[in-house]
């Protein structure tokens, strides 16, 4: 998992920095207010192991968090316009959305 979690991450993170910079978001090391992509490091391998035992019950498959990132977002707008960038990119749709 942590092979393919490295080899994710970074194509991950450039994908959800497009969605935030075509909702009009700001570089993550602007000072300036808006919209901003938070990236995350991928999840120690000690602290997925936590979770596995505490929370998932030894279920692999529920461990779906080992590459993650955060949109900080600074009013609603902001949130409609991320959600409406992610539509229009999306296989599958939102419940609601015009994706195909």
């Amino acid at each position: 998992l942590f092979d393919e979690a490295a080899m994710v991450n970074e194509p991950f993170l450039d994908l959800i920095a497009s969605l935030v910079a075509g909702a009009g978001g700001v570089d993550e090391s602007s000072a300036k207010p808006g919209l901003a992509l938070k990236r995350g490091p991928i999840k120690k391998p000690n602290r997925a192991l936590q979770k596995l035992v505490r929370l998932y019950g030894r279920d692999v498959a529920m461990l779906t968090d080992l590459v993650r990132c955060s949109v900080v977002a600074e009013d609603l707008r902001q949130v409609e316009l991320l959600m409406a960038a992610l539509d229009a990119r999306a296989v599958v749709g939102l419940a609601g959305g015009t994706s195909k």
